[in-house]
């Protein structure tokens, strides 16, 4: 048995890492890799879809053109034919793919088989998302028809494509990142916390038995399925937090953020762990912008925060274990939106989650020398896990509703930031 990335977030333990057995089949990150693939469209068919790929200079595969309904058409791919992949019966299509919100569909050719065999998958608009297609879930297709008793060997894959075939007229686009082969992992894990809340999440941490959340004006502790134990309100605006002896420490901003004139009023409320009192409030005026985001590292704390517009760096503010100001550092990060929201030091670097459209993680090592920029969200929380692992922070307000949070376990990866 193969080893495999273990992802169960369960009510008994947070979840523990292992090196994923995983192969690359096609990567995009040369000129080259265009060759031997090549555009299918409903054109063989009389139909008038447009469907045309390239090579990214950023060393994507990019599937793009314009689906039409014309003369009974409806169909667009791109594919590539003629090795065999070396791929086994236990193994899935592994892709790292943005998409605009379509469903599109993996097709693999077996050889001289007639069939293609066809699995979708759905993406979200302009988000990197991974995908695991298990090889035993394709579906045998063959001039729009499926035979769903055909069997697929996997031992005789030679090819693999996208196809766009959802019914709907108008512009599309794919990149695909990574095709790679490997074991299916279990199912994404995830913990939701119960109930929705007047403002959106900004924070999350842990500690062995709970999970705590900072939703703006709310407080929240949570035991590990999500279920609330304790949640008091807070002032406006409770930001990112972390947790350290048996305490919450919270970013917090009384006044404006990201006002280049620094007329924020940035502080770091506590508060106990196990009962959600407040213990003690701290001055920390040297984040100019406003507090917005803390971390923790040998008895220090790091208060990050607010950036106004055309400043090309970030500051992170050190304070001892009395809160007392020690120094200011600075990352050389380019601009980010609204600056650094949410801070952790794990897996020996820090992690910083900033807004934008796409949002950015910046990671740096201890002494904060840049050792990666990502397009990647953790924006809304992210903490250490243990073994390598994260935790990081999804969520989503309505305005009937109110606003929920979500953690998903994580692992780092250097080419991406971290991966689900």
């Amino acid at each position: 048995m193969r080893l495999h990335t273990l992802l169960l977030l369960s009510l008994l333990a947070f979840p523990t890492f292992a090196a994923a057995d995983e192969r690359m089949l096609f990567a995009f990150d040369d000129a080259n890799a265009a060759q031997g693939w090549q555009a299918v469209n409903d054109g063989v068919m009389g139909g008038r879809s447009d469907g045309r790929f390239r090579i990214t200079d950023a060393g994507h595969l990019e599937f793009f053109g314009t689906l039409s309904l014309e003369n009974n058409g409806g169909f667009a791919s791109v594919r590539t034919n003629g090795r065999n992949l070396g791929l086994q019966a236990d193994d899935a299509i592994l892709l790292r793919v943005k998409g605009d919100g379509r469903e599109y569909a993996c097709n693999v050719y077996a050889g001289r088989n007639r069939y293609s065999f066809r699995q979708t998958f759905t993406t979200k608009k302009g988000e990197w998302l991974e995908v695991a297609l298990p090889l035993d879930r394709f579906t045998a297709t063959w001039r729009g028809r499926v035979f769903p008793n055909e069997q697929l060997d996997p031992s005789q894959i030679t090819g693999i494509g996208f196809l766009l075939g959802d019914k709907k007229p108008g512009p599309f686009t794919l990149l695909v990142d990574s095709i790679r082969a490997g074991e299916p992992s279990p199912p994404e894990s995830a913990v939701t916390c119960t109930g929705t809340y007047p403002h959106h999440l900004q924070g999350v941490c842990r500690d062995e038995d709970s999970l705590y959340w900072s939703f703006t004006t709310t407080l929240v502790k949570t035991d590990k399925a999500g279920n609330v134990l304790k949640k008091i309100p807070v002032a406006n605006h409770h930001g990112d937090l972390c947790l350290h002896d048996g305490r919450l420490f919270v970013a917090v901003n009384l006044g404006a953020f990201n006002d280049p004139q620094g007329n924020a009023d940035s502080w770091v409320y506590v508060y106990d762990a196990d009962t959600l009192d407040e213990l003690a409030r701290h001055e920390t005026q040297e984040v100019f912008h406003g507090a917005g985001g803390i971390g923790v590292r040998n008895d220090h704390f790091f208060v990050v925060g607010g950036l106004p517009d055309g400043v090309d760096e970030n500051y992170v503010y050190e304070y001892d274990d009395s809160f007392t100001f020690l120094t200011k550092h600075t990352i050389p990060s380019g601009h980010t939106h609204l600056g650094i929201q949410t801070a952790a030091f794990a897996d020996d670097r820090w992690w910083f989650g900033c807004y934008g459209s796409p949002e950015i993680l910046l990671v740096t090592d201890g002494d904060f020398s840049l050792l990666g920029r990502y397009e990647a969200s953790c924006s809304l929380g992210v903490c250490g896990l243990g073994e390598g692992g994260l935790l990081v922070a999804s969520g989503r307000c309505d305005a009937a509703t109110g606003c929920s949070g979500t953690v998903h376990t994580a692992r780092p990866d250097d080419d991406r930031g971290f991966t689900l």
